[in-house]
């Protein structure tokens, strides 16, 4: 199939997010998104995106270079490539891909990786061919909110509940406490420290401000079923849910607990009065992912009734190698 490579445009972020989201549903997102995500990378972060085009300029596949700031090194590269479903096999991504790896090649990389859904045999194969080795799974799952009954669950929140632990959203902190948004921010710092990550990457904290442009500024913020566990003014526990394009569902962001506080019913509590406050608000679904690693919150959501998709799953290799290729 015959196409053109170009530099990424700004009025390229709807036919980006159509791609995203026909190729990776669970993980679709708003243009917007994008955007804003583009917008607030730090400068330190570098980032590259170009998209190929077919004759009559319509966009079918796109590729990009970056690197996150919650996992950041300097020769560290997350790498994509996302080709339209009906026109996979065609040599797109093999276009796409030569443009990227000439790219980062000029940023004298150490490792790059690339995240695929084992389901992908396309994907899957043309990063085994290339030199990447798999090293870490997450696994997405649905809950469908109609089949979902939170009264089995309530001895389970009481008993948490029961030992001084309080429930509330941001929208109801926001009028109550002065410090809500400070308190957020240490609360994610230290829950966010235990979140699993591929092997031989770091955890990096956000500064304040860019934590804040990201949650609390972010366009698919839900204040209604942002949830936090408090004992008396401490923050302790939270569980978010975040809009998603398909207004039907919602999409699960960190959940977690302080470690102190760990053990005593509060993941299940937040999940329990996130999902009944979803169903009643007659949303149909909500997504999440977690390492596989990450027995006990696996455990949670099975618990929950959550039901596993395919595998995501890490690629990862160093630049040598890859051999640039």
């Amino acid at each position: 199939m015959r196409v053109h490579v170009r530099p990424f445009q700004t009025d390229d972020y709807a036919a980006m997010a159509a791609l995203n989201n026909a190729n990776f549903p669970e993980f679709e997102e708003f243009a917007d998104e994008f955007k804003i995500q583009d917008e607030q990378r730090p400068a330190h972060c570098r980032a590259g995106r170009w998209v190929a085009a077919d004759p009559t300029g319509r966009v079918v596949g796109f590729a990009e270079y970056d690197q996150h700031v919650t996992t950041y090194h300097p020769r560290f590269f997350n790498l994509e490539v996302v080709v339209e479903p009906a026109c996979i096999g065609h040599g797109i991504g093999r276009h796409l891909w030569r443009v990227l790896v000439d790219a980062v090649g000029a940023h004298d990389p150490l490792s790059v990786d690339m995240w695929t859904r084992e389901d992908m045999p396309c994907r899957v194969a043309f990063l085994e061919h290339r030199g990447f080795v798999p090293d870490m799974r997450i696994w997405s799952s649905e809950l469908d909110l109609t089949r979902f009954d939170p009264a089995p669950f309530a001895p389970a929140v009481e008993a948490a509940l029961g030992q001084g632990f309080q429930i509330r959203s941001l929208a109801e902190l926001r009028g109550s406490d002065p410090d809500v948004e400070r308190k957020l921010y240490a609360l994610w710092c230290e829950v966010h420290d235990d979140v699993p990550i591929p092997p031989g990457q770091e955890q990096q904290h956000r500064t304040f401000d860019d934590w804040r442009r990201r949650n609390l500024l972010n366009p698919t913020l839900f204040p209604e079923a942002y949830f936090v566990a408090r004992d008396g003014d401490a923050y302790v526990g939270t569980t978010q849910l975040w809009r998603a394009p398909d207004a039907s569902r919602l999409r699960t962001g960190l959940t977690g607990v302080r470690r102190p506080f760990r053990r005593r019913g509060l993941a299940l509590a937040l999940k329990v009065h996130a999902l009944a406050f979803a169903k009643a608000q007659g949303f149909g679904s909500v997504c999440t992912e977690n390492a596989s690693t990450n027995v006990g919150m696996l455990a949670v959501n099975e618990q929950l009734g959550f039901v596993r998709r395919p595998a995501w799953v890490h690629y990862a290799a160093s630049w040598e190698a890859l051999g640039g290729t």
